[in-house]
């Protein structure tokens, strides 16, 4: 059975685990049968919920995520400061790069800051997969270039002269965010304190 006769045929209440990662890489490329059951065998799917974390410093980062539903955050604490370094919604597949790919003991957080549902994803299996089925390494490489895009634009952000144009910046980037998230995470993405995104956001509703 082909893709396209699979798809017309989905009985959802039998649907594998790894469902919701096949169909978002179907939209990057299309998938074989034999893609989809080395998925289905390699792939678990989780409910995790608000507050909890997937990694810790000390840990070593050994999974990638793609995010079904919910927001997770990764940060650092410098001090008793948490530094945000992503928050990323549903739709994306994440990890600790720097840990997962360099085999070495994290330094960062991996918190659910909306309860989620994950498909998990072990790097041995995606490195299986990558051998295995040299098509994946196309998709690979697409996800890549998107993991290096949503870095440039954390660059690109904390290049932005001051707090205005990095909440205008974040308003008009990342819109569906900011009814969802404690505003605490926002300033602490923008590099803003607290009370200067309060200060933005009161001016821009016109309270000040």
């Amino acid at each position: 059975m082909n893709n396209q006769s699979l798809q017309k045929n989905i009985d959802y209440e039998v649907l594998p685990s790894s469902w919701p990662l096949v169909e978002f890489i179907n939209k990057i490329y299309p998938l074989s049968d034999e893609i989809m059951e080395f998925m289905s065998s390699r792939t678990t799917f989780r409910k995790i919920s608000k507050g909890k974390f997937l990694l810790k410093p000390g840990d070593y980062c050994k999974d990638y995520y793609y995010i079904h539903k919910g927001i997770l955050r990764s940060y650092i604490k410098y001090g008793e400061k948490e530094i945000t370094i992503w928050i990323n919604p549903e739709g994306e597949i994440t990890t600790s790069i720097r840990s997962i790919a360099g085999s070495r003991i994290s330094d960062e957080f991996i918190q659910v800051i909306e309860n989620c549902e994950l498909v998990v994803i072990p790097f041995d299996a995606m490195q299986e997969m990558y051998e295995t089925f040299p098509e994946m390494n196309r998709v690979g490489r697409m996800l890549l270039e998107e993991y290096y895009a949503a870095s440039e634009e954390r660059v690109y952000i904390a290049r932005l002269p001051n707090a205005q144009a990095r909440y205008q910046h974040f308003i008009n980037s990342r819109p569906e965010l900011l009814n969802r998230i404690p505003l605490k995470y926002v300033a602490s993405y923008l590099g803003i304190t607290l009370e200067t995104l309060s200060r933005l956001r009161a001016k821009k509703s016109g309270r000040i």
